[in-house]
């Protein structure tokens, strides 16, 4: 009898090296295999890594996983952002079968939009989803299909956090992202061409045209971020004026009439009225508005830098012709390639309360005023003297003579940026000369008797001569 219990427990004693064996081995078998669905930000896994499970964490949720071939590197990712297979070959199927939509997400456009549990608007409902929230696409049904009055595809989806489901894509934008792009997937047409073309277009304000068709382009109002632009992207609409800026986001566009249509969550409403003009109602700091807009064919910038250059030719003629002006009555001019003047001796615009006394010497010549129709065959333009201490004069120009002629335009003679006349009760014409380079700062020092004060001079032979001008058009004044 102790024989046998001696020789059983030999047997024990050499059995428990083999059981300790299995053991550990067991404790050192893989979890499996998992595929990588949605990688957090800046992970150094991307959609469809194949990884190998080594062990999770029940605490906090997560797998620790490597790279096959790689058992030294471990990391942890959490457990819903991966789906675990107990066979390599299983993850590695499921894995490929992703394919396009491997790096494909959608950002819910519509709060509250549900995610069913079936491809069906009937299925139960599992999870709602907030405006703005993001999800990642694991594939498409086939399609499109019809729900409601509305056509698109069902997409199932995973949600943050870990629920799967099904969702219509009509309030979904899909996105594929890779190697730093955004390609959006879905983007839809409206099946209405009236309403693609006001969706698709930037829409500027009726000046606009009125400004291109009378060669008349105010810099201030005229720029490439003053309209209505639609982000069809973004479902936002974008309104800058130079007196208003909104920004509103819709949710729908429903019809609202004839070629209407109301911007579902925003004030707007917009009438198509042609492929070129539409009408916009809308809503600013309690008010009502309603304002026309048009389609411009040509490119908005290069229509701003055509009328820059007009203005630095402008520009460039004075310095030609000068770039030093002198005259007896009202004092000499000086002009640099910057556009930047220097006025001295103009005392008898002071005295003829043109301006004051403390306007200063100097200040900047500009052309953003225009003649009036009527009168600009008669003119070359409309330079305007802004001193640097806040007062302007306008003057209407043309060279002729070997000098400079100049007829002052009171502040309200101008309007919308054009002379509207040249008559005017009480008119105060100035004529300058050039200068030349060694001239003394009195322009009274050289004379030409060839040159007279013969009226006729006067570019618009409607403007009669004034009898009290002062001004001479002889040589330095």
């Amino acid at each position: 009898m102790r024989k046998l219990r001696r020789k059983q427990l030999k047997l024990s004693a050499g059995m428990l090296p083999a059981l300790l064996l299995i053991v550990l081995l067991a404790g050192c078998r893989d979890m499996g295999t998992g595929v990588v669905l949605w990688p957090p930000e800046e992970s150094m896994w991307s959609p469809g890594d194949v990884l190998t499970v080594k062990d999770e964490s029940l605490l906090r949720k997560t797998y620790i996983v490597n790279l096959p071939g790689q058992r030294r590197l471990k990391e942890e990712i959490e457990q819903w952002r991966m789906r675990l297979f107990t066979r390599e070959k299983e993850a590695q199927q499921w894995a490929a079968s992703l394919g396009e939509w491997k790096n494909v997400y959608a950002e819910c456009r519509f709060r509250g939009l549900p995610m069913r549990a079936e491809p069906s608007n009937t299925s139960e409902r599992i999870f709602r989803f907030r405006d703005g929230d993001t999800m990642k696409i694991l594939g498409r049904e086939e399609g499109p299909v019809q729900v409601g009055n509305l056509n698109g595809y069902w997409y199932e989806v995973l949600a943050e956090g870990g629920v799967t489901g099904y969702v219509f894509d009509y309030y979904l934008m899909v996105v594929r992202v890779e190697n730093g792009s955004r390609e959006i997937l879905n983007a839809k047409s409206t099946d209405d061409p009236k309403l693609d073309g006001i969706l698709s277009a930037s829409w500027r304000p009726r000046y606009f045209e009125q400004m291109i068709n009378e060669n008349r382009i105010d810099l201030n109002l005229f720029r490439e971020d003053v309209g209505l632009f639609p982000d069809l992207e973004n479902k936002t609409l974008y309104l800058n004026l130079p007196e208003v800026r909104l920004k509103e986001s819709w949710t729908d566009i429903v019809p609202a009439g004839h070629n209407r249509y109301d911007f579902v969550g925003t004030s707007f409403r917009v009438t198509w009225n042609s492929s070129s003009f539409i009408s916009v109602q809308y809503n600013a700091e309690g008010n009502e508005h309603f304002e026309g807009f048009v389609r411009i064919g040509e490119d908005i910038g290069s229509i701003v830098a055509r009328e820059n250059r007009r203005r630095s030719n402008m520009l460039e003629m004075f310095l030609e012709k000068g770039p030093a002006y002198g005259s007896r009555a009202y004092g000499n001019v000086s002009i640099d390639e910057n556009g930047r003047f220097s006025w001295s001796g103009k005392s008898a615009l002071i005295s003829r309360g043109l301006l004051s006394a403390s306007a200063g010497n100097s200040g900047t010549l500009e052309f953003e005023v225009f003649p009036g129709a009527a009168i600009s065959a008669f003119y070359q333009g409309v330079a305007t003297f802004r001193f640097d201490k806040g007062e302007k004069l306008h003057f209407l120009y043309s060279f002729e003579n070997g000098g400079l002629r100049m007829l002052h335009v009171p502040k309200n003679a101008v309007e919308d940026r054009r002379v509207k006349t040249d008559r005017f009760i009480d008119p105060v014409r100035l004529f300058f000369l050039p200068l030349a380079p060694s001239a003394t700062t009195n322009p009274s020092v050289t004379t030409d008797p060839s040159v007279t004060t013969d009226p006729s001079m006067t570019t618009n032979p409607s403007v009669t001569t004034d009898s009290t001008e002062t001004d001479n058009p002889l040589p330095g004044g």
